[in-house]
């Protein structure tokens, strides 16, 4: 078995890195007294976007807009634009009971800020408090989202530009036209904003150019067949959001050519991103900050099970490709509290990707993930 230290953790002082969330703390004695936690519960409920959250089974969708949380129309559900951060809350009815559980999803553009993905922390937090706590919360990026995230949308979109620009209207004569592609993933479909010229066409992919009056939907002659259908379907979508606007055509002409800067040689098939579902071997460690350094200590590798959790600790288990924060019941608040913050250090101490997926949960919190169970038998 192994330890290492992360970053020390002095609450008061602490700059954390990859969220851009800092935590300040002028008063520590309070920190998980009820009294704290209704005069959380009581700021959050002040916000006027969380008005009827999360009160029946379904998504609902927030953007971060000029430092607010503002709600994303329903009928752009699955659109991103890479320049901003969203907050996602899916409620389900946990089976065979009217209880209500939530996830809180906040997902990170490639080009938002930081004082973007600060709010959208701070946010998911808040939210967490107004929902006494009992929310399972994820930390998203763009590109490398969890399995669970996938699940939620039947197509990712994923856009240039951010808040500042939102969604262009289409007038004649001031649209810039824009190239998607379309690649069929385990879970969804991912659709996203790629440069706007010949070179970007391979042939094992699908792409639909977006001229503004007109979708051309183009097929790879190496795309499978479910992606053409998707691609179709996907510029179809995109022409009945604008109500008689746009229209597909699904023939490919010089005007085509002309948008993409001219007609030249198509790339050969490329190597599609693939989405394994496999964990990795499975690391769990045990975190303590009793020594005034958080210290990180390696309980099991390959063969762990639940039975090595403990009600009065925080563990944190390495999956490969998404992180998980278990934060036992008799853990403090200030534990709790700074779960997610802790394995985003955890990141950066182990090398491993700053855009990892991470879940943090409650062992008092109904949780299913393929992953989690299939390492933690």
């Amino acid at each position: 078995m192994s330890s290492f230290k992360l970053e020390r953790m002095s609450i008061s002082k602490k700059p954390w890195t990859g969220d851009g969330a800092s935590v300040e703390d002028s008063n520590m004695a309070m920190v998980g007294s009820d009294m704290d936690k209704d005069a959380r519960k009581a700021a959050a409920a002040g916000e006027a976007a969380w008005a009827g959250c999360g009160a029946a089974p379904g998504v609902e969708v927030w953007r971060v807009e000029k430092m607010k949380i503002v709600k994303w129309p329903k009928e752009h559900y699955g659109d991103f634009f890479a320049g901003d951060s969203y907050i996602i809350l899916k409620t389900t009815k946990q089976k065979d009971s009217d209880k209500l559980l939530w996830d809180i999803f906040f997902w990170l553009g490639e080009s938002t800020s930081q004082d973007e993905m600060g709010v959208a922390a701070y946010k998911t937090v808040e939210l967490d408090d107004l929902m006494d706590q009992a929310p399972v919360q994820h930390r998203e990026v763009m590109g490398h989202e969890s399995i669970a995230f996938t699940k939620i949308f039947k197509q990712l979109n994923y856009m240039q530009g951010g808040v500042e620009s939102g969604f262009t209207h289409v007038e004649a004569g001031t649209y810039v036209s824009k190239l998607f592609r379309v690649r069929k993933m385990k879970h969804t479909v991912k659709v996203a904003e790629v440069p706007c010229e010949c070179a970007s066409l391979n042939a094992g992919d699908c792409f639909i150019l977006d001229t503004g009056k007109t979708l051309y939907p183009w097929f790879g002659e190496s795309a499978s067949a479910f992606e053409k259908a998707k691609c179709g379907t996907s510029a179809h979508n995109m022409a009945n959001l604008r109500n008689g606007k746009s229209s597909v055509k699904v023939d490919i002409d010089a005007d085509f050519w002309a948008a993409l800067g001219g007609e030249g040689p198509i790339a050969p098939e490329t190597d599609a991103p693939v989405e394994s579902e496999e964990p990795g071997e499975g690391i769990l460690f045990k975190l303590s900050d009793a020594s005034g350094e958080l210290q990180c200590t390696e309980v099991g590798r390959g063969d762990v099970k639940k039975s090595m959790l403990s009600s009065d600790d925080v563990f944190l288990l390495d999956a490969g490709r998404e992180v998980f924060t278990w934060i036992g019941s008799k853990a403090s608040d200030a534990e709790r509290r700074n779960a997610m913050s802790t394995a985003i250090a955890y990141l950066t101490s182990a090398n491993k990707p700053i855009s990892t997926a991470i879940h943090c949960f409650s062992e008092d919190t109904p949780f299913k993930n393929d992953i989690w169970d299939k390492i933690m038998d």
